[in-house]
Parts: C-alpha cells; sequence; structure tokens
C-alpha cells in the first residue's frame, strides 16, 4: 500500500509498505503565490518543481530538475496536467465533494488504476493510494500527486 503524511508543516512523506520512498520539501515565494518543491530520497535531491499557487485558473506548474529513473513530461491538458512517462498518461481526477472518502481516481492511458483516501489523526493529514492493478509507474503517479498536493495543508506554524 501507498501512503502519504502531510506532517503540521508544509512537508510531507510519501511511503510504500512503510518504506520511506521520498520527502517534499516546500518553500513559499513571492508572498505565497509560488512555491518550488523539491524532493529528496536518501537525502539527495531527485526532482524539484514550481507551482504557482494563485488559483485554478491561473494553476502553473513546472518541472525544474529530474533525477529520476524515467523521464517525465507534464502535459498540460485543459485546467489540468498529465504526466507522461514512457509514452503513458497519468492524471489525476478529483471528486467535487471534498467530505467523501474516496477523493480522487488514478488513471493511466484512460483507464482507472487506482483510488486516493484522506482521513486526519492526530492533527496530520494521510492519504491512502490503492491500486487496482501494478502498471510499474505508481511511484509517478505519487509524483503527480505531490505535484497537486502543493498547499493543502498549509498552517500557521
Amino acid at each position: 500500500m501507498h501512503k502519504v503524511v502531510f506532517l503540521s508543516n508544509i512537508n510531507s512523506e510519501y511511503y510504500h509498505n512503510d518504506e520511506l520512498l521520498y520527502i517534499v520539501k516546500r518553500r513559499i515565494l513571492y508572498l505565497g503565490f509560488k512555491s518550488i518543491c523539491d524532493i529528496y530520497k536518501d537525502g539527495e535531491m531527485i526532482y524539484t518543481f514550481q507551482s504557482s499557487d494563485f488559483t485554478v485558473l491561473f494553476w502553473k506548474l513546472k518541472i525544474l530538475f529530474q533525477k529520476l529513473e524515467k523521464k517525465v513530461i507534464l502535459k498540460k491538458v485543459g485546467y489540468k496536467y498529465n504526466l507522461i512517462v514512457d509514452n503513458h498518461s497519468i492524471f489525476i481526477k478529483f471528486t467535487n465533494n471534498p467530505f467523501k472518502k474516496v477523493i480522487g481516481k488514478i488513471f493511466l492511458n484512460e483507464n482507472c488504476i487506482g483510488e486516493i483516501e484522506k482521513y486526519e489523526k492526530n492533527s496530520k493529514t494521510y492519504f491512502n493510494f490503492e491500486f487496482r492493478q501494478q502498471s510499474g509507474l505508481e511511484y509517478y503517479a505519487l509524483i503527480l500527486f505531490s505535484m497537486y498536493s502543493v498547499g493543502i495543508t498549509d498552517t500557521v506554524v
């Protein structure tokens, strides 16, 4: 099982079967209108992206650095982004109801391959990822989720 833990600050941790995959560290820029997020695996930076957090209409993602096993490309489709890996398109559709247990579905080339569930415990926000089939691209679905989730649990510390 894959899981994400959003700590009480702006960092998050990504796990597979309780083994830490990577950590996302966010830096807020331009009065909170932009963020730069660095992803670290075993203390080494493997991915950096920029997110504009202004509104959904003006939301922009940009890859600044990547040192992943497979090269990824962001493709904007309408107001959303797909992650292209090995000529496969990964995208996430979120529910319009934030009170549902399942808050989104993960797609690979138009086929639903998993669901995202949200829950909170001890002032932390958790997301569980239940993949219906193994495609070998689950790690990259988590990378895309990390890009979508910038600012999801902002708190004043």
